[in-house]
């Protein structure tokens, strides 16, 4: 997921595991030129690893290349990839267990590798991450009832609340049409108006669980867009 400096040959390096969630270790001497940890440790790299240690940062101990798993990923989906490492390092506790998210994860990292286009991808992701860590979004029923999402009615979003209806019958680019959002919860992102209101729908849900942390990758795609 990250890696940081600890001492002058040492670093903090933040893992993401499938039987143990995020777990941060100390690499003993990974900053040395010989080390038998340093061609393994690179983002997005699948590993092999073994840790030791009671407190809430490990030693790793060793450490060896998972061919299995193993995926390359274009240049220009870098960025997407980075960003979903720095959401699971921002939303998800150390040492519990997302055995499904991890999946996921891996999964994602898999089909970034081999798309134009990452919107969809990422999509799924966060709304699986968001359910995963306890705040899935109820894309079937009406906020505060059981009343189903009608495809012809409009909605807006509320974050914590759901999809309340709207009795206006004037457009606006808050409003979301019933249909989206059935297409949304099946995973069905055909249109660009698909892509817009669920893109708008998990940031906005992103950006209420991180209590106003803003991500670094999202500064960044921010100054790339500028100089474009």
């Amino acid at each position: 997921m990250h890696q940081r400096p600890f001492s002058e040959s040492s670093q903090i390096i933040n893992l993401f595991s499938r039987h143990f969630g995020r777990v941060d270790v100390i690499a003993k001497g990974s900053k040395r030129p010989k080390s038998k940890f340093k061609s393994f440790l690179q983002p997005f790299l699948p590993i092999l690893v073994s840790w030791s240690g009671r407190s809430q940062l490990k030693t790793l101990r060793s450490i060896d290349l998972n061919i299995k798993q193993k995926t390359t990923l274009p240049n220009k989906q870098l960025m997407s990839a980075f960003y979903l490492n720095e959401l699971i390092l921002s939303l998800l506790t150390t040492t519990d267990p997302y055995p499904e998210l991890f999946d996921c994860y891996a999964l994602t990292i898999d089909k970034l590798s081999d798309i134009d286009s990452s919107e969809s991808v990422l999509r799924t992701f966060e709304i699986n991450l968001l359910s995963q860590i306890g705040y899935a979004i109820n894309f079937q029923t009406e906020a505060m009832s059981s009343n189903e999402i009608e495809a012809e009615q409009v909605y807006r979003f509320v974050v914590e609340e759901g999809f309340i209806r709207s009795n206006t019958t004037t457009p606006h680019h808050s409003l979301i049409k019933g249909s989206i959002i059935k297409a949304i919860e099946k995973g069905d992102y055909s249109t660009s108006q698909i892509l817009k209101a669920a893109k708008r729908i998990t940031r906005e849900s992103i950006k209420y669980h991180l209590s106003g942390k803003e991500l670094n990758t999202k500064k960044v795609f921010r100054s790339i867009h500028k100089s474009n």
